[in-house]
């Protein structure tokens, strides 16, 4: 009995913990985002490759020690044939004597060491640019992810309400039929007065529905940006009654400066500008070194005798004379995606004017629809009181409190889409602007 007692128990506190959902404003909800969201954490992963391959290219412009070892057993002689008549004038034939032992020994230790390569140069430059190059595309994928949590967040809330009036209309047309429902019963109105009510109770249902579907896709979004499983139960806490203020303006340089896709792309010019010095440093020789111990012995026991050490020296150059046209293509290839890049940089500027110009239209048709929202909210709401206080006393008829109604929720309605679009825009500023904090260092490395 006390297991089952402290069975029941612990199903009833499980339950209660799963039941409670945990609830985020917009500045949680960006937390979460920033540390689980799985296209972010892959763009990390990409910066984390950069890092490596700009120790590889470094790697190239270190001295690289080996260290080879051999053993070999001669299963058969080994001869070297001698003329007889370099040892002794007028003789003839030749001679034979085995060179070889039966077990041989070899060790050495050699170390090799670039002195002028413009490949090797221009590679550790390159590895250092693609690194910077992918920390900005790392910081405009974590910005272009905030900017769409930040939306999906506010539309969520928009949702929210939506369900908010849905089921409040559904509520108030439902009360008002059960009061109509009495009236008929006493004699008070007609059937056609009954069925009026009912049929705009019965046709609040399937949009309430249609909004508690809405908001669930909505929430599954919201978790699946944040990395959360489906199943888990959360609630937002946000604002759309407040109405900020509007951003103020910043020169079109000042924008250039701090966008990251306009970043990236004069990073992406700085590499390719890079790319050609690489392709035409294939001309010029290159030159390397190399310093080496040779240990060697040989025994026909198996042992360590007839030793000898050997300590060597020297210099290689390679140049390349004649590739049948190949590095030229290099660097014409290179060239053309240079002035690809530049061309891809310029077009995105032209489009990063249009855009800011753009949405401080939107911002002022946003504000301006607010101001009319709310004054229009203001009115219906007024309105929807007079016709609910007289149609219960009879002077006003159930279509009108229908309409009534109606304009009311339209109204609600209107005014929060208003002020959501209204902070979509800002949003949009800010991330077109270049106004959006970046990742600060302690933020990377958690």
């Amino acid at each position: 009995m006390k297991f089952s007692a402290a069975l029941v128990t612990g199903l009833l506190l499980l339950t209660s913990l799963q039941l409670t959902a945990q609830t985020y404003t917009l500045e949680d909800y960006m937390s979460e985002v920033q540390q689980h969201n799985r296209n972010l954490r892959l763009a990390r992963e990409e910066k984390r490759l950069a890092g490596v391959q700009e120790d590889e290219a470094l790697a190239g412009a270190l001295p690289q020690v080996g260290v080879q070892a051999g053993y070999t057993a001669n299963l058969s002689d080994y001869f070297m044939y001698f003329d007889m008549s370099a040892f002794q004038p007028g003789a003839t034939g030749t001679a034979k004597a085995p060179i070889k032992r039966n077990n041989e020994f070899s060790a050495t230790v050699a170390l090799q060491q670039t002195l002028f390569s413009p490949s090797v140069f221009h590679a550790i430059t390159a590895s250092q640019q693609y690194s910077d190059l992918t920390d900005e595309a790392v910081e405009d994928a974590r910005q272009q992810i905030l900017l769409g949590s930040k939306k999906l967040f506010y539309q969520t809330i928009l949702l929210q309400k939506v369900l908010e009036v849905s089921r409040a209309s559904e509520a108030n047309a439902r009360d008002n039929y059960e009061i109509i429902q009495k009236k008929y019963d006493n004699g008070q109105v007609s059937q056609l007065e009954l069925l009026l009510a009912e049929t705009r109770w019965r046709n609040t249902v399937p949009a309430t529905d249609a909004a508690v579907r809405n908001l669930s896709i909505a929430m599954n979004m919201v978790k699946t940006l944040a990395g959360m499983n489906l199943d888990r139960e959360i609630t937002l806490s946000g604002n759309l009654n407040r109405v900020p203020p509007e951003p103020v303006d910043v020169s079109i340089d000042q924008a250039f400066e701090t966008r990251t896709d306009l970043r990236m792309l004069q990073k992406e010019a700085e590499l390719r500008g890079t790319a050609i010095k690489a392709a035409k440093g294939s001309y010029i020789p290159t030159l390397s070194g190399t310093l080496a111990l040779n240990y060697s012995a040989q025994s026909d026991e198996f042992k360590l005798d007839e030793e000898n050490n050997l300590f060597f020296a020297g210099v290689t150059l390679s140049w390349p004379i004649y590739t049948g046209g190949y590095i030229s293509a290099q660097v014409e290839r290179a060239s053309i995606e240079l002035e690809k890049t530049k061309l891809r940089l310029q077009q995105t500027r032209d489009e990063a004017r249009s855009e800011l110009a753009n949405i401080r239209l939107r911002l002022t048709e946003a504000r301006s629809r607010i101001t009319s929202a709310e004054a229009t909210l203001k009115a219906a709401k007024k309105a929807f009181e007079i016709a609910e206080t007289t149609t219960k006393s009879g002077l006003t008829t159930q279509l009108q409190l229908k309409d009534a109604r109606m304009q009311y929720d339209q109204a609600q309605l209107g005014y929060y889409a208003a002020v959501y679009d209204y902070r979509e825009a800002i949003f949009d500023w800010e991330h077109a602007s270049g106004r959006m904090p970046r990742e600060s260092s302690s933020e990377q490395r958690s």
